[in-house]
């Protein structure tokens, strides 16, 4: 969290009310599993594909990757100040480790994720999986100040920027989105692994990441046949609110029964978010800091506001 500033859902602040909304959007883990397909768009350009290529992790087990996505988020946005300056930090010292030539179809490809103008690619891809979801799920009663401050608050928690102004990741709406069509026209391209993980979405492996082995095996058959169904809302959000160079490169259909399923999974969320306990649609460590920050609330509702002598 920016300590300098004051937070955009702060009572103070313009549309607090939306900011707070948006804060909690991202506590939930629903925003990113339904539109965190939208990171493909990071493996378009070809050297952060050569990066995690040559990493392994992902045809190791995709799903575990993507749960250790998730994973990082609530720490990211929802841990103490010191949780959260020492897990940007560790995320920054890991991602220093990642840099070589690339390999297969990626040989010759040199990488580095700290190379700045892949660190900017990344973060604001990564900030846009959120902001994208919101304003697709709300964008309708949303005007163009309010999308805004949808940008604005996500950006105020996602502040991991490097010590460069070349990586500094775009300050405004408008600014994200023109240098998203900039790298769009100029660097984002079709390769194999952008492909192989566009069709890996859609046949994910059983995670590993938790219980025994021979749970594993016991639950894949079951996991094979339920992830097709479970994954289709998932799989219709995300290609529905992708840019269209993502929509070209990977051939998404647009048709008016895709446009209708959509509308019906946008439909579901807004309900389910206005209707269901805090306490099952929050992350764990956010629902933590829902609550604490209510506690601390009500501690100071009856304080005075000076300990001056009555004048």
């Amino acid at each position: 969290m920016t300590e300098t500033t004051v937070a955009p859902w702060h009572p103070s602040q313009p549309h607090h009310a939306l900011a707070d909304d948006v804060r909690w959007w991202l506590g939930t883990p629903a925003a990113f599993a339904l539109f965190g397909r939208l990171a493909l768009d990071q493996v378009a350009y070809r050297e952060v594909a050569a990066a995690v290529d040559a990493s392994g992790r992902f045809a190791q087990n995709f799903t575990d990757r993507g749960i250790r996505s998730g994973l990082w988020g609530p720490l990211l946005l929802f841990g103490d100040d010191a949780d959260r300056r020492a897990s940007a930090e560790r995320l920054k010292r890991l991602h220093g480790e990642v840099r070589g030539t690339g390999t297969g179809h990626f040989a010759g490809e040199r990488y580095s994720a700290l190379n700045p103008a892949l660190w900017k690619w990344v973060g604001t891809t990564s900030l846009l999986v959120f902001h994208t979801g919101y304003v697709t799920t709300y964008g309708r009663t949303l005007d163009a100040e309010q999308r805004e401050v949808v940008y604005a608050t996500i950006r105020h928690l996602v502040d991991f920027d490097l010590p460069s102004e070349q990586a500094r990741m775009p300050a405004t709406a408008a600014e994200a989105e023109a240098y998203y069509d900039e790298v769009a026209a100029t660097e984002l391209a079709d390769n194999e692994f952008l492909q192989w993980a566009n069709r890996r979405f859609d046949a994910l492996p059983v995670p590993t990441l938790f219980g025994p082995h021979w749970l594993h095996r016991l639950v894949a058959p079951a996991w094979r046949l339920a992830t097709p169904v479970l994954g289709r809302p998932a799989k219709v959000c995300a290609e529905g609110a992708a840019h269209p160079r993502m929509r070209e490169l990977l051939g998404t259909p647009d048709t008016r029964r895709r446009r209708a399923e959509l509308r019906l999974y946008l439909a579901l969320v807004r309900i389910a978010r206005r209707t269901l306990p805090r306490r099952l649609l929050l992350d764990p460590l956010a629902y933590n800091r829902f609550r604490y920050e209510r506690l601390r609330a009500l501690y100071e509702k009856p304080q005075l506001t000076t300990f001056a002598a009555p004048g």
